[in-house]
């Protein structure tokens, strides 16, 4: 009888998502989601699509998932991770691409199977609620791009 290894699939998953800006009353604003069956709270992403650029998909994901639109500022940083999926039995090593963008319209927010509640947190707590360290991360990065442009 032949030994037979059990090969685990490696997959590799591009998204790109967002730090939507908005100021309101002297202070600045960032949207942040609530994954469903997860509880965990991010910053709106997804995957890209066939023959969608990064930035395409940035706009749609962040229209799909929390009702806004809005106008891409510039790319803020790129995070990394890996995760396994029980259900697809399958690793997952995952790149995201996040970019700043600026509130233009904001529509009634519907939850939806992914999504199920959407905030306006102020940028300086919004570290303190999001759950994963690498868009904390992403974060401090706009912060920072913040207080280079807020004299220009």
């Amino acid at each position: 009888m032949e030994n037979v290894e059990n090969k685990e699939t490696i997959k590799k998953v591009v998204s790109a998502g967002g730090v939507v800006l908005w100021k309101h009353d002297n202070d600045i604003f960032i949207c942040i989601v609530k994954r469903r069956n997860k509880g965990v709270w991010i910053l709106p992403r997804g995957r890209i699509e066939k023959d969608e650029h990064m930035e395409e998909t940035v706009i749609r994901e962040i229209k799909e998932e929390t009702g806004i639109e809005a106008t891409i500022i510039k790319k803020i940083g790129v995070i990394s991770y890996s995760f396994y999926s029980n259900k697809d039995k399958v690793i997952y090593n995952k790149v995201v691409h996040f970019y700043l963008l600026r509130l233009d319209k904001q529509e009634d927010f519907v939850p939806n199977q992914e999504i199920e509640e959407k905030l306006w947190v102020p940028l300086n707590k919004a570290k303190e609620i999001l759950s994963y360290e690498a868009e904390k991360n992403i974060i401090d990065k706009v912060i920072e791009f913040i207080h280079k442009n807020e004299n220009k």
